[in-house]
């Protein structure tokens, strides 16, 4: 599947080249006195209506004092078709002091929907990658005939360690009507753009989103660098008025090495229980055989004892006799519907330790974590048993067990490595 980043790097950005623009009149260091000054280094055209046509000029003139020459003045590869350029700056020109030469660019859309382009001046002089920009949409009788709404209207990511990914932010695009909608660009651009990965799932070019309907994609973010990072959904659609732009934010937090701990399991065989913790008081009293029967399996896997970029906390709640058991859930979402759901239940505490909660689609863990599986015992007596081995999975499942999790493998949680 092609994704918005693909998108990206293939194509010029919607809202940009993503290559710093030089300003207008660039000046030179000390030892040169060759200077190139443009007029104007960026045209928004707007919307055009199809079929029609409008012009802006740029002059280029040598503001120094000594002469210097063209070595590129060419269209960039990436501009659309609907923009049509002509230059009396060319390649090998050159400009005495106080020279100019022109660039003209023409905007005739024959389609709708936004489009960019862009035409190189590279020169001899101290600032030799000038680029002029430019930017427009192309109109017709179906523009404004639909309103697209992001669900949610932005898209803000967790605190993620420089270098991981994060779990995935399910996105909508909501069309409102009245009519239908076809989507013609899906892009994302802006300051950090690689930081962030798109996958269009249902939202793809060319598919149509009828009046009241929608359709879904995932964002990811997997920062480089720490520190605020920023990016751009933009939708086009030739039944829009303008590109809708969703902004999409995330902080980056540097990673250090975090204690972690282990999480024991234990088992009672005269209830056929199985129980857990990673908390010091719990451990000593059930080795004390302070609440007698309980004894370790042997079994643990490793979670964080505080928070830390990535994990989730796991909430912990009791289930009063004549259950006299234990669940736990890395998932906030879900650890609000028990509690909502089951008021009987105590919950003991919303964090006992914290640990990585897979992508809730597929089931995927992140890099250097494995899979915690959950399994029910579909009795009476509720009780659930977590392990990271597949084999014990495998004899519970066979002993009438049900797994509980996500994706088709039923991850629930993800433990350290």
């Amino acid at each position: 599947m092609l994704t918005l980043t693909d998108i990206v790097r293939r194509t010029l950005r919607v809202l940009g080249f993503g290559l710093a623009l030089l300003a207008a009149c660039a000046a030179a260091d000390a030892t040169a006195s060759g200077r190139i000054c443009t007029s104007d280094d960026t045209f928004m055209f707007g919307n055009r209506a199809v079929g029609s046509s409008t012009t802006a000029v740029a002059t280029v003139t040598n503001c120094g004092d000594a002469p210097w020459s063209f070595t590129d003045a060419s269209v960039h590869p990436a501009t659309g078709p609907a923009f049509q350029v002509s230059s009396t700056c060319t390649t090998g020109l050159t400009l005495a002091p106080g020279a100019t030469c022109t660039v003209s660019v023409r905007f005739a859309p024959t389609t709708p929907g936004q489009t960019s382009g862009g035409f190189w001046l590279h020169n001899t002089t101290t600032t030799p990658d000038q680029l002029i920009t430019f930017y427009g949409r192309g109109v017709d009788g179906q523009t404004g005939s639909a309103t697209l709404a992001f669900v949610p209207s932005s898209a803000v990511f967790a605190p993620q360690a420089v270098g991981t990914q994060s779990p995935q932010l399910a996105i909508e695009l909501h069309n409102l009507g009245p009519a239908a909608l076809t989507l013609s660009a899906l892009v994302l651009n802006g300051p950090e753009v690689y930081d962030f990965l798109g996958y269009d799932n249902a939202c793809q070019v060319g598919a149509t989103i009828a009046a009241g309907d929608s359709c879904a994609m995932a964002l990811y973010f997997l920062p480089k660098a720490p520190g605020i990072r920023r990016a751009n959904l933009v939708i086009d659609s030739p039944q829009l008025s303008s590109l809708a732009i969703m902004q999409i934010s995330g902080t980056a937090i540097e990673t250090t090495t975090s204690p972690t701990v282990d999480v024991i399991e234990f088992y009672n065989a005269a209830m056929d229980h199985y129980f857990m913790s990673s908390l010091a008081p719990d451990i000593d009293a059930l080795d004390s055989g302070h609440f007698p029967g309980w004894m370790r399996t042997g079994h643990t896997f490793k979670a964080y004892p505080q928070a830390v970029a990535g994990a989730s906390p796991v909430c912990r709640f009791y289930l009063p006799a004549p259950l006299d058991s234990h669940f736990y859930s890395a998932s906030p979402d879900e650890c609000a519907i028990v509690a909502a759901t089951y008021p009987t239940f105590v919950l003991e505490a919303p964090d006992v330790f914290f640990i990585a909660l897979p992508d809730t689609s597929t089931g995927a863990c992140p890099a250097a974590t494995i899979p915690v599986y959950r399994l029910y015992n579909n009795r009476a007596d509720a009780n659930h048993r977590y392990t990271t081995d597949p084999a014990i999975k495998a004899q519970m499942i066979s002993k009438g067990y049900i797994a509980e999790g996500y994706g088709s493998n039923a991850t629930i949680m993800c433990a350290l490595q």
